[in-house]
């Protein structure tokens, strides 16, 4: 037969056989699919066969196939079975819950959880955190600034000194009016030409991506403004404007936050205390590290920040150092910068120190994100009744608080509220002790109206129920009088009464500034109280 005659029969059936063969082999994980079959476990077990004991196949579940685990494998991961779209356990993890089992925790699949808002969990990659820029280093840009209050762009921190690079000095305001609080956290906030900047910084460094608030006081807990006073007058209850003036400032760059919450602003990344310490007690002994820490108090509850702003890490001074204490500079993207001291030297004297951040632009709405993420994280269902809280501060041994008789008979006065007209009336504590936070927050986040004598814990008053009666009702010792609440109601809106004895101040009577005592107590009328309370509610 000639090479040129056409093929027979079987030539054709083998050179069918063998394309088939080639095709199989090239999709082999897919004809395997096909066929119901893992492709991974298909692997080991021909390959096992062949004596090839040592396997990189790694199936699905990020495990060795099955035949090639031993026993390092299976302590270390397991022997659950894998089943697609869930995370973890053969069904028993699955199917407890909450708060039972060895973490406490239940686990949700995809199916539970539903798809990934977006379509993915970032633009960026492990890839991002370097960055070279050669001999053109980032400019810095002032984005926002009153005194004490910042937002800057391509900040550059290294060896304990801020750097802001700009060819242009004027640009920029004094670097005491951004920062004056320095200490063991921060050397310097020094303003550098791009010349400089190259000399001291070299041409490369890591790159801290997003939004990062910073509160750069040396004590979060401390209202300086307070010095004042006389010294026997000094108040030293704790202050949770931080976050407060932080969000107001970074809330500037939408001016048109919808009524709804809804924002253009992308969330903070980190907030820094780059001189306060996480723990206030002396550090143990190595073998002690089980032991419970006393945490620095930084004025607002460690679950509002979890709550609220849920994508925020906080970050101390130790963390602060580390960055430091690194060969190489951080080149922050964008930060919001909080520095009581630096606003204190740029306000009058019955001005809150938190003041500033509010002649800067904003929209009316500038709170609703924040406390539309609290209380759906509350998930409290929305009160058929208007709601009345009293937040008391009894239990706390220094700040203003009323007298305990005057006490005992608002708590009662309050109660024949409930009775007579059918309110809903929540008695809460300012001490966590005897009021958990969920409890308090769910009471506030609810109320029509607030009341308590005069201390910080009432600027929760953020969180309180829209409505056209929303009212704060603050009590303060006869004679005395701080604008703090004041000013934080009016910026969302609420009505403000200040209370003394059985008078009421509004808007347009409030009396001059007259800082309380720290050991003053505050009478009341109770039965002037409440009937203004009645009346606030029948408004």
């Amino acid at each position: 037969m000639k090479w040129t005659a056409p093929p027979s029969r079987r030539e054709i059936q083998i050179l069918v056989f063998a394309f088939c063969v080639f095709l199989f082999a090239c999709n082999l994980d897919d004809t395997l699919q096909f066929f119901g079959l893992d492709p991974a476990t298909t692997h080991g077990t021909v390959l096992r066969i062949l004596g090839f004991w040592n396997s990189k196949v790694i199936a699905t579940d990020g495990r060795r196939p099955p035949g090639w685990r031993d026993f390092l494998e299976n302590e270390i991961f397991g022997t659950w079975a894998w089943e697609e779209d869930e995370v973890s356990g053969d069904g028993a993890l699955r199917s407890q819950g909450v708060g039972e089992g060895k973490h406490g925790a239940g686990w949700l699949g995809r199916k539970g959880v539903g798809a990934l808002r977006g379509g993915s969990l970032g633009d960026l990659t492990v890839n991002d955190g370097f960055l070279r820029w050669g001999e053109d280093i980032p400019k810095s840009r002032l984005v926002r600034h009153i005194s004490g209050y910042s937002i800057l762009d391509n900040i550059i921190i290294c060896n304990k000194i801020v750097y802001v690079v700009s060819d242009d000095p004027d640009e920029f305001p004094s670097m005491k009016s951004i920062v004056s609080a320095l200490g063991l956290g921060m050397d310097e906030w020094k303003l550098v030409s791009s010349e400089e900047a190259r000399e001291e910084l070299g041409t490369y460094g890591s790159i801290l991506h997003g939004v990062t608030w910073m509160s750069a006081d040396t004590t979060p807990r401390k209202s300086d403004r307070n010095a004042y006073v006389a010294t026997t007058w000094l108040i030293s209850h704790k202050d949770n404007s931080t976050l407060l003036a932080l969000w107001r400032t970074y809330s500037s760059l939408d001016q048109h936050i919808t009524s709804s919450g809804q924002t253009s602003l992308p969330p903070p990344t980190r907030l820094f205390f780059p001189q306060v310490r996480v723990f206030t007690d002396p550090n143990p002994l190595p073998h002690f590290h089980m032991i419970r820490r006393r945490r620095v108090d930084t004025g607002f509850h460690p679950f509002l920040l979890k709550a609220a702003f849920p994508q925020l890490t906080v970050l101390y001074q130790e963390d602060w150092e580390d960055y430091h204490k690194l060969p190489i500079p951080f080149l922050v993207e964008r930060l919001v910068v909080a520095d009581r001291e630096a606003a204190e030297a740029a306000i009058k004297r019955d001005q809150p120190v938190f003041s500033p951040a509010f002649n800067l632009p904003g929209s009316k709405h500038w709170w609703e994100p924040v406390r539309r993420t609290l209380l759906s994280f509350l998930s409290e269902p929305p009160s058929k009744k208007k709601t009345v809280t009293y937040l008391h501060r009894q239990s706390e041994n220094a700040g203003v608080r009323l007298r305990d008789e005057d006490h005992k008979a608002l708590v009662l006065g309050l109660k024949k509220l409930e009775r007579d007209y059918g309110y809903e009336i929540h008695i809460v504590s300012s001490s966590f002790d005897e009021t958990d936070w969920f409890t308090r927050m769910s009471a506030i986040s609810k109320s029509t109206v607030l009341l308590g004598p005069y201390g910080s814990d009432l600027l929760d008053c953020l969180f309180m129920k829209p409505s056209p009666e929303t009212t704060l009702v603050e009590i303060f010792p006869s004679g005395t009088f701080a604008r703090d609440e004041e000013l934080v109601a009016r910026s969302i809106n609420v009505h403000y009464i200040a209370w003394w004895n059985d008078r009421k101040f509004m808007l347009a009577n409030l009396p001059n500034e007259s800082q309380p005592s720290n050991t003053q107590e505050a009478r009341v009328d109770v039965a002037a109280l409440t009937k203004v309370v009645r009346e606030t509610l029948a408004r």
